[in-house]
């Protein structure tokens, strides 16, 4: 799923669409950047040595998907980048918002990226609990904690319920893993990745692409650079996933060994 767009896609097109191999170009049947972004992915995994057609016991492994995707990201990036050169234009938007979620059935790998270092990406959160509940209310659901495990990991383009301290921002241009009941937060470190985790972003563009989020239970709130993520698994999700995990860590492993 793709949340977003590749900033100057009717340029990025055609390129994109020249690098992937035969298998995955006839595989595409429309026209948005979202479908072709996902087809670069599969060819990105396939020439990773990995056949994006097989069903392997225990999915294809974290580590492979996340760094095809970040590969995806960088890949999609040099096209943009390009632009300018190529075609001889100067005011073409460049930027773009790619908040990505793949899944294997075994690994969900979500991104919330912006390509640029002053920007907010579309927003993201997560959430982590026991169990996903409905309240006493037809169509208002909660996450309900009975101890400290975490069964139920759910990842949103914006709060599904007014439970403030249920869920957690997802920091732009970074990688959400969940994988073996662990969530792993980990940043994406390009040539718009920002050390200073103080640094302020503006929700400036975000939120011109109609991507800002709001406050909890659904009222417009302060824009902070918003919307993404996943499959339609849980009620009342906009775009949500529901994931079994039984623990949160922050994953500190040294980007380059991904």
């Amino acid at each position: 799923m793709h949340n977003g767009n590749i900033g100057g896609w009717k340029y990025v097109k055609r390129p994109l669409a020249d690098s992937l191999a035969d298998k995955w170009y006839i595989g595409v049947t429309g026209g948005t950047d979202s479908e072709w972004a996902f087809a670069l992915f599969l060819d990105t995994l396939e020439k990773e040595g990995v056949d994006p057609s097989s069903e392997p016991p225990n999915g294809f492994g974290r580590k492979v998907l996340r760094h095809a995707m970040k590969k995806t990201i960088a890949q999609i990036n040099a096209f943009v980048k390009a632009i300018p050169a190529h075609h001889k234009l100067a005011d073409v938007e460049t930027r773009s918002l790619l908040n990505f979620a793949v899944t294997d059935g075994h690994t969900v790998i979500v991104t919330r990226y912006v390509s640029s270092k002053t920007d907010a990406a579309a927003s993201l959160y997560y959430s982590s609990g026991t169990d996903w509940v409905e309240g006493k209310t037809k169509g208002q659901f909660k996450m309900e904690r009975r101890d400290k495990a975490s069964d139920v990991v759910l990842v949103a383009s914006e709060p599904l319920t007014f439970e403030r301290h249920n869920w957690l921002s997802v920091p732009t241009n970074t990688i959400l893993t969940i994988c073996d009941q662990t969530v792993f937060v980990r940043p994406i470190k390009d040539e718009f990745y920002n050390p200073d985790p103080s640094a302020e972003r503006s929700s400036n563009f975000a939120k011109a692409q109609g991507l800002v989020t709001k406050a909890l239970g659904g009222g417009q709130g302060k824009p902070t650079g918003s919307s993404a993520t996943m499959d339609e698994a849980a009620p009342r999700s906009k775009k949500s996933v529901a994931v079994s995990a039984e623990e949160q860590s922050y994953d500190s492993e040294n980007e380059a060994a991904v």
